[in-house]
């Protein structure tokens, strides 16, 4: 976020009027906050990954959550699920938050985590089944460390050229839009072009096995007041299947995770969940496999009279000040149509 918006809301912020305003405008509407990755405050150097998933640093985020503590009323996932049911929403003069994480990276657990149990908060946690199952680092990632590592001034894929002198960013960020809506098969084969192109060799499965949480530390955030849902099982956009094929995703994952934890798993995030890749069949696909909850990618506010239980709005991307996120729970609308930084996963 820049210009207006960030001027405003460290106005607010700094004099305290955002917690004001929070008594008056935030009513009838949950503001749902989506993270990706957390950056150790200590980590001024560059990521081999894709840069566009860290959302916070650590002192970023305890300062957020902190706030939201103080000032919120944040909602486990059963609270949620509770009220929209049975449209049992309580009278509060406090904006109404849910936390939630997608994909399933390591420092979900070793730095968020320990931050909002010292804190007390709820969150949920979605995970993608096969590549913390598998070891397997998400496709994106990948590409963006064989972007980053090649030392050549060009590579050449399907017969365009690509310039990586001062332009690696962008042809990141092309490769991503345009691999997103590849099925997985096509995914791997687009790596192994991007590979050969860039005389870099894939990274070890050592590298990619650190990335992300094990099935163990997934127990333990489940045990400890932390909600796990599905993020699929392969990543790859629901709208590239036919319906076997979504079912499969679908149920693979909710039925990994039930058996790890030992709980229920009631909610899905959508891969790539903008509305083009969620149409209503999908919605009820993901109903009928047994989610109560549907959460996706698209930015916006989520009013109690119009709520869609099967796709919630969420604000994500550069969540990386404590005046910018108050300010978005306090008045979401001022953020709505606006995409805060990084091409959604």
């Amino acid at each position: 976020m820049g210009g207006k918006r960030e001027l405003l809301a460290g106005l607010l912020y700094k004099t305290r009027l955002v917690e004001t305003l929070g008594r008056f405008m935030a009513h009838n509407k949950i503001v749902i906050l989506n993270y990706h990755r957390i950056r150790p405050d200590a980590s001024t150097a560059e990521t081999p990954f894709d840069d566009g998933v860290f959302s916070a640093n650590a002192d970023q985020f305890f300062r957020q959550m902190r706030w939201l503590k103080r000032h919120t009323r944040i909602l486990s996932e059963q609270e949620l699920i509770d009220q929209i049911v049975t449209h049992n929403y309580p009278k509060t003069n406090r904006p109404s938050v849910v936390i939630t994480f997608d994909d399933g990276y390591e420092d979900n657990y070793s730095i968020a985590y320990p931050i909002l149990k010292s804190l007390q908060i709820p969150a949920t946690f979605f995970i993608c089944t096969e590549m913390v199952w598998e070891r397997k680092l998400f496709w994106w990632d990948v590409m963006a460390y064989l972007i980053k590592k090649c030392r050549k001034p060009s590579i050449v894929i399907h017969d365009h050229e690509y310039a990586l002198q001062n332009n690696r960013l962008k042809v990141i960020e092309d490769f991503q839009l345009r691999m997103k809506q590849y099925p997985c098969g096509r995914i791997r084969s687009e790596l192994r072009l991007i590979s050969e192109a860039a005389e870099i060799d894939l990274p070890s499965d050592g590298i990619q096995d650190r990335e992300l949480m094990t099935r163990e530390q997934i127990r333990e955030m489940a045990a400890h007041q932390m909600t796990i849902g599905s993020h699929a099982h392969t990543h790859q956009a629901l709208t590239c299947l036919d319906d076997c094929g979504h079912e499969a995703e679908l149920t693979v994952s909710k039925q990994l995770l039930e058996q790890a934890t030992g709980q229920p798993v009631k909610s899905i995030s959508y891969p790539f969940g903008r509305y083009q890749y969620i149409p209503p069949s999908i919605q009820d696909a993901a109903r009928k496999c047994g989610y109560q909850l549907g959460f996706t990618s698209n930015f916006g506010v989520n009013y109690l009279n119009q709520i869609n239980d099967m796709a919630l709005k969420r604000f994500s991307g550069e969540l990386d000040k404590v005046s910018t996120t108050s300010l978005i729970t306090v008045w979401p609308e001022l953020f709505a149509s606006k995409e805060m930084g990084f091409p959604n996963r």
